[in-house]
C-alpha cells in the first residue's frame, strides 16, 4: 500500500495559515488588554479626582468664615479650620467676653488656640483686634463657661465665636517641572506667614495628574444672601484622557 505525507508546499501553507490565525488572536488579546488598562487608568484618575474634590470640599465647608486667602496666581488657597464654635456675651464697658463651646467642651485650651469674633478677612485671625490667644484658659469655677478680656471693634450679629489653631491649611496646585503642564495638588499645614512662600511648611500630595495651566481656585466673599463661596476648577489628565471638574463649595458658617 502506498502511503503519502504532506508535501512541502502543504506544510508551508499550513504554517502560514496558523501564523495568521495566531497573529489575529494575539492582536485581539493585545487590544483587549490595552482597553482594560485604559479603563483601569481612567477609573484611577476619576477616583483620585473625586477624592481630592471631596477632601477639599469638606475642609472648606467647615472653615472659619472669611478666613480665606488666595495667592496672586490663584494656584494656592489658604484658610483656618474650626476647632470649636459657640456663643458669647459681651459685657461693656469692662470688655468681658463670656463664651460657651458646643459639643465636647474642653476643660482648657491647648497651645496655639485662638478665639475670633466677627472676622471679615483672614488678617482678623492673624492680628489682635477681632481675635485673641486663649491657650491655657479654663472654665469659670462658678459655671460651665469661659471668660476673657477682649476689646472688640465689631460684634457678631448672632453672637457667634470660633476657636481655631494658629496653623492654616493651604491647598496648592504645583507645577512638577518648569515649563511643563504636569502638576499636582498638595495640602500644606502650619503657621502661615506668607501664602506666596510656603517653603517652611510641610506638605502632603493629595492628587497627581493635574493640568497646571488650566487649574485654579477662586473665592467670593460673604454677601448678604450667602456665606463665602469657593470655586474649584481642576483639570485632570492622563495621556489623551482629560476630566474637567468645576465645583462650587459654600462655606457653612457665617460671622
Amino acid at each position: 500500500m502506498k502511503q503519502r505525507g504532506f508535501t512541502l508546499i502543504e506544510m508551508i501553507l499550513t504554517i502560514v495559515v496558523l501564523a495568521i490565525i495566531f497573529l489575529g488572536i494575539a492582536g485581539f488579546v493585545e487590544f483587549g488588554a490595552k482597553g482594560y488598562n485604559q479603563t483601569v487608568d481612567r477609573q484611577r484618575l476619576q477616583n483620585q479626582a473625586r477624592f481630592a474634590i471631596e477632601k477639599m470640599s469638606r475642609e472648606v465647608q467647615h472653615a472659619v468664615p472669611n478666613s480665606f486667602d488666595l495667592s496672586s496666581n490663584n494656584k494656592c488657597l489658604a484658610f483656618y479650620p474650626i476647632d470649636y464654635a459657640g456663643f458669647y456675651q459681651y459685657r461693656e464697658p469692662a470688655g468681658d467676653v463670656e463664651f460657651v463651646v458646643g459639643n465636647n467642651q474642653p476643660e482648657t485650651f491647648a497651645d496655639g488656640s485662638h478665639l475670633v469674633i466677627n472676622p471679615s478677612r483672614i488678617q482678623d485671625l492673624q492680628n489682635d483686634g477681632q481675635s485673641i490667644d486663649i491657650a491655657g484658659e479654663s472654665k469659670e469655677p462658678d459655671g460651665d463657661y469661659f471668660s476673657i478680656q477682649m476689646n472688640l471693634t465689631s460684634q457678631s450679629s448672632a453672637n457667634r465665636h470660633y476657636i481655631y489653631q494658629d496653623k492654616a491649611v493651604v491647598y496648592c496646585i504645583e507645577q512638577l517641572i518648569a515649563s511643563s503642564n504636569n502638576g499636582r495638588v498638595v495640602r500644606y499645614y502650619g503657621v502661615l506667614d506668607d501664602i506666596e512662600d510656603l517653603s517652611s511648611l510641610s506638605g502632603t500630595v493629595v492628587a497627581t495628574g493635574v493640568a497646571f495651566n488650566e487649574s485654579r481656585f477662586n473665592y467670593e466673599q460673604t454677601s448678604l444672601q450667602r456665606g463665602g463661596l469657593i470655586h474649584l476648577s481642576l483639570l485632570f489628565q492622563n495621556g489623551d484622557e482629560q476630566s474637567q471638574y468645576k465645583h462650587d463649595v459654600k462655606v457653612a458658617n457665617v460671622p
